[in-house]
């Protein structure tokens, strides 16, 4: 699988993570945008991907994503899209109210936990790779990560960003 053929699936893993968080979260939003862009990755860490309140687009980092569809299974390259998508639209969802409290996803602990109160919902393997990724993260899968790359369209302007076509086809109303 490629970056492209990718693409194609991300409307379809996004519409799964939107119906696992109204289940689990009670929560909904459409008019979303994703962008790809290359954020680059620096001593073996990278963002994965960043949603900028208020605004509506996800923007996912290809950086990792080539490194992981070059060397990883279908499995592993659609739990981590996964992952990232489902953490990128918590954030976007600004708040939740378990047990009548609001929570502010915005702030980054509160989206990881909601992230993965999701995820333990869906998933009920404890080796499943969305599981580990969301636990251990990316290096769980591979190790020895230890790569500096800056891309070379990273420009004082801003970054270039690719947006996928269909991918949140949903418009009735933002939040609900």
């Amino acid at each position: 699988m490629d970056l492209t053929q990718l693409t194609k699936l991300m409307p379809d893993i996004f519409k799964t993570v939107k119906i696992d968080v109204e289940k689990t979260l009670g929560r909904h939003r459409a008019g979303l945008s994703l962008g790809l862009a290359e954020m680059g990755m620096f001593g073996g860490g990278f963002i994965g991907g960043m949603h900028i309140h208020p605004g509506t687009d996800i923007i996912m980092n290809k950086s990792p994503l080539k490194i992981i569809l070059s060397s990883q299974p279908y499995e592993i390259v659609w739990a981590y899209t996964y992952h990232i998508l489902l953490h990128e639209y918590i954030h976007s969802l600004r708040f939740y109210y378990p047990d009548g409290k609001k929570v502010n996803l915005l702030i980054e602990e509160n989206c990881r936990l909601a992230t993965l109160k999701v995820i333990r919902e869906k998933f009920k393997e404890a080796d499943h790779p969305v599981i580990v990724l969301a636990e251990k993260g990316i290096g769980a899968f591979i190790p020895n990560l230890k790569i500096t790359y800056i891309p070379p369209d990273v420009r004082p302007g801003g970054l270039h960003i690719d947006y996928v076509p269909g991918f949140d086809k949903e418009s009735q109303t933002y939040f609900s």
